[in-house]
């Protein structure tokens, strides 16, 4: 679709009704109709070189025949036919879709149908010979291969085939000794075969229009169905309390980032922290001060976590947890220290600690360099023992474990 008329940002209408045979202004809202347009020029262009070839050929097969039909003006005809329409034909073919603007290649395209039509009549004028009543016949032709095969838009047909039935009469006028009942009925066949074929041509674009509608109407049921699966998999990744990532969604990425470091020899870190006296807080202030805490504590940590590797999610009750990808422990030390301070800076009353007098929270920091002989789950008992030395020594403190191999220790800050 092209972006300037992109179906994505249009709503499809619920119907595509017709008030009457001439009357369809109405069928598209404005946006929808360009767009519409839009795609049936491009489906045009795509056909026109092949469909303006084939009729140039079935055009220039016709002069087989004016050796018999006009054989008095055959030379005429055929320098006609090659050197003035032919040449049209192909312009017509290979430049109509370099024009910028749907009226100039709808002009270009009808002049070329009218003057290929009136070449016709023009032939027969030339000729004295008695075949020559019959070649006009042709013209209706023209009118179906324009109203059909080319597919020319609606209004533009009714121009292109009033022209050209038009012609046709005045060209029959012009022919001695036919009866008024022979140019009459010649006309009205001609008359006839362009009201069947602008009725062809109405209802192939009624029936693109359906189709364009169920396509755009598809379209959206699929964007509309891309939206859900995107939402549920960011309901299914996301804590609904804190809005960071939920336990399964990191235990997906630890995963992922274990593999990746193993594969690449990066240290992988953790930082697992805990809000301290967080009990003691729910039963001093209640629980919905205790998740307006936990959602601040979140945002806190979270303005500390910059890179688009790294992930902070919630690990469970008032636990948190931050994975730091290609980060070595002293590096994640500093950033769990930066953690620590945002929180306390916070300053959030927390009468019932036992820590401090506003909330703040101890941070566990392990780093691991993956190994085949080593787990994920060695990085989080690692960092889950260095939490606990911090509740230790205290509360709203940094603790790092020191990694040798896979047994830690754990030194503090």
């Amino acid at each position: 679709m092209s972006r300037e008329t992109s179906p994505q940002d249009l709503t499809a209408p619920q119907s595509t009704t017709t008030t009457s045979f001439w009357g369809r202004s109405g069928t598209f809202p404005v946006e929808i109709e360009a767009s519409y347009q839009a795609e049936m020029d491009r489906l045009r262009e795509n056909r026109m070189t092949r469909t303006g070839l084939a009729g140039a050929f079935l055009y220039a097969a016709f002069a087989i025949s004016d050796r018999s039909m006009v054989p008095d003006v055959y030379q005429q005809a055929w320098k006609i036919r090659f050197l003035i329409v032919i040449p049209l034909m192909l312009l017509c073919s290979f430049a109509l879709y370099r024009l910028k603007t749907p009226l100039m290649r709808e002009s270009l395209l009808s002049v070329t149908l009218m003057i290929t039509g009136a070449s016709l009549s023009w032939i027969a004028a030339l000729s004295h010979h008695p075949n020559a009543v019959h070649y006009h016949t042709g013209v209706t032709l023209i009118v179906l291969f324009g109203n059909i095969v080319l597919n020319q838009r609606f209004r533009s047909a009714v121009v292109t085939s009033v022209g050209l039935v038009g012609l046709y009469g005045v060209s029959l006028m012009q022919v001695a000794g036919m009866s008024g009942e022979v140019r009459f009925n010649n006309w009205m066949f001609c008359f006839a075969a362009v009201v069947i074929s602008l009725i062809a041509n109405f209802r192939m674009d009624q029936d693109q229009r359906r189709a364009y509608l169920a396509r755009l109407r598809e379209q959206q049921r699929n964007e509309e169905l891309s939206d859900a699966v995107e939402l549920l998999g960011k309901l299914s990744a996301e804590d609904a309390l804190t809005r960071l990532a939920n336990r399964r969604e990191f235990d997906r990425r630890l995963g992922i980032e274990w593999n990746r470091a193993r594969r690449d020899g990066h240290a992988l870190s953790l930082v697992l922290i805990d809000v301290d006296c967080f009990k003691n807080y729910n039963d001093h202030y209640g629980h919905p001060a205790g998740d307006a805490c936990l959602q601040k504590v979140a945002e806190a940590l979270q303005s500390v976590v910059r890179r688009s590797a790294d992930l902070a999610a919630r690990f469970g009750g008032e636990e948190f947890v931050v994975l730091l990808p290609a980060t070595e422990a002293d590096a994640a030390a500093a950033l769990a220290e930066h953690m620590r301070q945002a929180v306390a800076d916070l300053q959030i009353p927390h009468a019932a600690s036992r820590a401090a007098a506003g909330v703040t929270v101890s941070l566990g920091v392990a780093s691991l360099r993956p190994d085949d002989a080593c787990q994920p789950s060695d990085l989080v008992a690692a960092a889950d023992a260095a939490l606990y030395r911090a509740k230790e020594l205290g509360r709203n403190r940094v603790a790092a474990a020191q990694q040798q191999h896979s047994a830690p220790t754990v030194a503090t800050q």
